[in-house]
């Protein structure tokens, strides 16, 4: 392809953002678009994750908690995370 017609064409294409942000129970998530980055912001703190040889994500400090979807691992661990608070505050 010459380079007139693959400049055109990079113009062309949409420019994907560079990430995805969505709000679940109250907590911000930010999910980057880049497949090559394994690390998702929530309330601002890193949080990385994995995928298994059998295509099922998984979080760094959730492991044992696997799913098909990353929101759904996101979403698991959100609730693990609100489920401890609730925990603490009736504890006190």
């Amino acid at each position: 392809m010459n380079e007139k017609k693959k400049d055109d064409a990079e113009k062309a294409r949409p420019a994907l953002p560079a990430e995805r942000r969505e709000t679940y129970n109250g907590h911000e998530i930010v999910i980057p678009t880049d497949e090559r980055s394994k690390r998702i912001s929530i309330d601002g703190r890193s949080v990385y994750f994995g995928v298994t040889a059998g295509g099922e994500f998984y979080l760094d400090k959730y492991a044992y908690d696997r799913a098909k979807s990353l929101d759904e691992v996101i979403k698991r661990y959100i609730d693990y995370l609100d489920r401890v608070e609730k925990t603490r505050k009736e504890g006190k």
